[in-house]
């Protein structure tokens, strides 16, 4: 139960990293499976209910992976990971896939791998992915989850090096990009992110984190012939390219204080669809502040500040602004299950804020959630 918060936002994120159990271990060649069951009840107005009232109720899902590895030489092993979310208790009957990639790892000089999952732009914003169910409103990226990705990392002497490129695939969750869902046809897209960590300074090492990236999209004018088509999905592709910077600085070890902060940008340029529709440019810059404390008796108290503004090019007034502090306590009561409480409160949200991220977020609403889950 002695585990940093830094260890925590990563284990949300990855389930594998403390909890996988090696199921089969022969010839140098390894499988172990991870995953876990939770149930979360979410109040009023969440975004979380699946309701048509948007009652509060109760929302249980499961998820599933599974970590191979196996020795190729004396320094070279193949590598791969499966991921799923298996159930969410409700209309889930099949399994949505999270990670799928396979790759190489080459000891001290790094890994490559080749499939689904976030550019390099997550090694820096992971850092305020501390909560479990209302915070990272104030960054992009962290649902990027994306098939065609090849990525390289290299750690040493407490230098991180991580670098990804997207190849060209359809239906790709890009975060920001509110006027298509979300969802948006890649041409090919890019990420670069550094990092170094010191030794612990008083409470804890210091870690600084810095990255840039972004990626190039198809729109109708790619799609020759078919930009007037009604039935065709790429006629109403507003989007031409975006680019993103992050940055981000922790402080903390493995039991007492927290503390990060992770600052980014990311800036859409818009394109006109066969009939001279579309949008203005715009440019979403968000901040986030995490600060809590890790208690050697497995209980982790955290709150922080989430902000985030959308900047409209040509448009006069049009600019607002999303802010809310998360507060959340947790109870690591052995390592398969912990129990948890968190609250969201509104600090400031624009009336225009909900309007303008096209319905994706309601931030003026003060929310929470009790949850628990057993891990594997």
């Amino acid at each position: 139960m002695k585990k940093s918060l830094l260890a925590l936002a990563i284990t949300a994120m990855s389930l594998s990293a403390a909890n996988a159990a090696t199921v089969y271990n022969k010839d140098g060649s390894e499988v172990a499976i991870y995953g876990r069951v939770q149930s979360i009840y979410y109040s009023q107005d969440s975004g979380e209910n699946n309701n048509a009232a948007n009652d509060g109720n109760i929302k249980t899902s499961g998820r599933l992976g599974l970590n191979l590895r196996s020795a190729l030489t004396d320094n070279i092993a193949a590598i791969a990971k499966v991921e799923w979310d298996v159930a969410d208790g409700d209309d889930k009957s099949e399994f949505g896939n999270r990670y799928t990639w396979v790759g190489a790892d080459f000891g001290q000089f790094g890994t490559l791998k080749a499939g689904k999952f976030e550019d390099a732009i997550k090694y820096v914003i992971e850092t305020t992915d501390v909560f479990e169910d209302f915070a990272c409103y104030g960054q992009l990226g962290n649902d990027d989850r994306r098939a065609g990705m090849l990525g390289y990392s290299w750690s040493g002497y407490g230098v991180d090096v991580n670098a990804t490129f997207g190849f060209a695939k359809d239906n790709q969750q890009v975060d920001g990009a509110f006027y298509e869902g979300e969802k948006v046809d890649i041409d090919t897209a890019y990420a670069f992110s550094l990092g170094y960590t010191t030794p612990e300074v008083l409470f804890g090492p210091i870690s600084i984190r810095a990255g840039f990236g972004g990626a190039n999209f198809y729109d109708s004018a790619d799609y020759d012939g078919v930009e007037s088509d009604p039935k065709n999905p790429y006629a109403n592709n507003f989007y031409d390219k975006y680019t993103q910077w992050a940055a981000s600085v922790t402080w903390g070890g493995d039991e007492g204080l927290y503390v990060s902060f992770m600052g980014q940008a990311r800036d859409f340029t818009m394109t006109e669809n066969a009939n001279n529709e579309g949008y203005d440019d715009y440019t979403l810059t968000g901040f986030e502040f995490a600060v809590g404390y890790n208690f050697a008796s497995g209980v982790t108290l955290l709150t922080g500040y989430n902000y985030m503004k959308i900047d409209m090019d040509g448009a006069d007034n049009a600019d607002s602004k999303g802010s809310v502090i998360p507060v959340y306590a947790l109870y690591q009561i052995n390592p398969n299950f912990r129990v948890w409480a968190e609250a969201r409160f509104d600090a400031g949200t624009d009336e225009e804020y909900e309007e303008d991220t096209d319905g994706t977020y309601a931030l003026d609403e003060n929310v929470f959630s009790v949850g628990c889950r057993y891990t594997f």
